[in-house]
């Protein structure tokens, strides 16, 4: 039995049962998350997970920020006057539009109400479960939208292959926007291939409700502003002429959405528009490493979001995205004779931020963080490639062993999900060797402090004297340090966190680093390790991740 793209018409309970399955593995999904969500023995509701990261604070501190405003304004927030004192208030930061973190606020005070109120302004745990609930969700669209398309066996396995996607996992287990980011802007997607993926245009009524979708996800991150151009693209090429007035309500509604949800606009749209997208070209470069060579974020070689995105989803899923993406690619002659082809703009929505990448002068750092987004719809890849591969194997044996050997195929590459907690953000697949291969490549083995896991932080206050000071490094921004220095595990021992300095060394001989590479002293890259010994460290695969080491230790 081969799966087709087109479904039959199925009936009410038939469409309910399987979406019961993809809220089951939604569910499963936060439990997942939500279980290794600490960061610094905050809460023991949950378990040790990574440690705070550093743009965590920013996103928690600005999301209370607005959730408290809400609280003490009430109705009367709507009052021009009273938006006017938030949105220009010293304490607020307009370098992101507010619906990510104005969720992080939303989980971070009801946890906090369960929690108790402490002595802290915020607590970066409490916000993570802002992540974790979006990451359900992420599940959930994705399975739903790939049982629509390709079957429920193909809707199962994209939700589970999503689960199994270890960056994508770790990212779920931070307050940061990316994976609130990836929820909206996948689901603005793939609402557009489910709705107007008809031989008509869709009618206005239709654009504009899923135009209010792209206005949410343009009220999360800048890049959302990528959606438009592969959806214009392919409905001009579908229906000429015919597309402009579904685009046009659409983006119009978006837009509408977007301003209407970001009261600092309001008060000097053309000159804060500009602030906002002129941002990111104003601020201070961010250095990477890349195969051994340290690069300015403005200078990264073209190649690097396509290698990074082939390195870092497990090695068998990759394989079954690409037999998904041919497949996709390749219209049936059913779905020519109905004018389907929503696959196609699948593949250019996955392509297009990538490119985007890729042009010379162009920002790209941190691994894969800035286009995160492009993993669900290669969980979508996986799925339709997972139910080829079991029609192959039905074909040649029975239905229960090709989706036994299908099942065991992606049960197996959810191996990394589970060897590399808490650090899932410094995984790489077998096309780098693993993560040891590619840190003797040169390649970033982690970037964003999550290394220095809750586990870890304990350990090393434990080690470190009572009132002593402890170096640290890199100080990517003056607020790590300052929310590090907060959490209980360091105040319970009195323990002074200051920036690492080589002339402190009679100050204070213990530092603490995580290893990222082009922000390290060179006092602290490993071919200076005869001056110290590392006392604690985080490694996986034999790679280090983050020390705690003693300067000039006793021979």
């Amino acid at each position: 039995m081969n799966q087709s793209t087109i479904q039959a018409p199925l009936s009410t309970r038939e469409k309910l049962k399987p979406a019961a399955w993809y809220a089951l593995l939604a569910c499963l999904a936060f439990l997942l998350v939500a279980a290794r969500l600490d960061c610094a023995r905050d809460l023991s509701l949950t378990g040790p997970g990574p440690g705070m990261t550093v743009d965590e604070p920013f996103n928690v501190g600005q999301g209370v920020f607005l959730v408290r405003a809400i609280r003490v304004y009430g109705l009367g927030i709507i009052a021009p006057e009273s938006l006017r004192e938030i949105f220009e208030h010293e304490n607020y930061l307009p370098d992101h539009p507010p619906l990510g973190r104005l969720l992080i606020g939303i989980a971070h005070e009801t946890v906090a109400g369960l929690a108790g109120e402490g002595e802290r302004p915020f607590v970066v745990t409490y916000g993570r479960y802002a992540s974790a609930l979006c990451f359900a969700c992420l599940v959930f669209v994705v399975g739903w939208f790939t049982s629509q398309r390709s079957g429920h066996f193909a809707g199962v396995v994209a939700a589970v292959a999503l689960i199994a996607l270890p960056r994508v996992f770790g990212h779920a287990h931070l307050a940061a926007l990316e994976t609130v980011t990836a929820l909206f802007y996948v689901t603005a997607v793939l609402a557009v291939i489910r709705f107007w993926d008809t031989s008509e245009p869709p009618t206005a009524k239709r654009a504009c409700l899923t135009g209010i979708l792209l206005g949410l996800a343009l009220l999360t991150k800048i890049q959302a502003v990528l959606i438009p151009i592969p959806v214009i693209i392919w409905a001009l090429w579908k229906w000429r002429l015919k597309a402009i007035k579904p685009l046009l309500c659409w983006g119009g509604v978006g837009v509408l959405v977007f301003f209407a949800g970001w009261p600092w606009l309001w008060f000097d749209p053309v000159g804060h528009l500009s602030e906002y997208l002129g941002r990111t070209t104003g601020r201070a470069a961010i250095y990477i490493d890349y195969f051994g060579t340290k690069y300015a974020d403005r200078d990264v070689p073209w190649h690097y979001p396509w290698v990074m995105l082939l390195v870092t989803i497990p090695l068998g899923l990759l394989v079954l995205a690409l037999i998904g993406g041919w497949k996709t690619g390749r219209r049936s002659e059913a779905e020519r004779e109905q004018r389907s082809s929503g696959g196609v703009l699948l593949i250019g929505s996955l392509l297009w931020p990538l490119m985007l990448f890729s042009w010379p002068g162009i920002t790209v750092y941190d691994g894969v963080r800035l286009f995160l987004m492009v993993f669900p719809m290669a969980a979508i890849l996986i799925g339709v490639g997972a139910a080829q591969i079991c029609d192959w194997l039905q074909q040649r044996f029975s239905m229960r062993v090709a989706r036994t050997a299908v099942g065991v195929l992606i049960l197996t590459q959810a191996y990394a999900a589970f060897a590399f907690s808490p650090c899932w953000l410094s995984y790489y697949s077998l096309l780098t060797g693993g993560l040891q291969g590619a840190n003797t490549l040169g390649m970033e083995v982690t970037y964003w402090g999550d290394s220095i896991t809750a586990e870890m932080l304990h350990d090393v206050v434990e080690r470190v004297p009572e009132n002593s000071y402890l170096q640290l490094a890199p100080i990517l921004h003056p607020a790590y340090i300052q929310m590090l220095q907060e959490t209980p595990e360091v105040k319970r021992k009195g323990i002074k966190l200051i920036p690492f300095d080589s002339e402190r060394q009679g100050v204070s001989e213990y530092v603490l680093y995580f290893q990222r590479k082009p922000y390290l002293p060179e006092e602290l890259q490993p071919r200076e390790s005869a001056a110290w010994q590392t006392e604690i460290a985080v490694v996986r695969k034999q790679v280090p991740l983050a020390r705690l080491v003693r300067l000039n230790p006793p021979r």
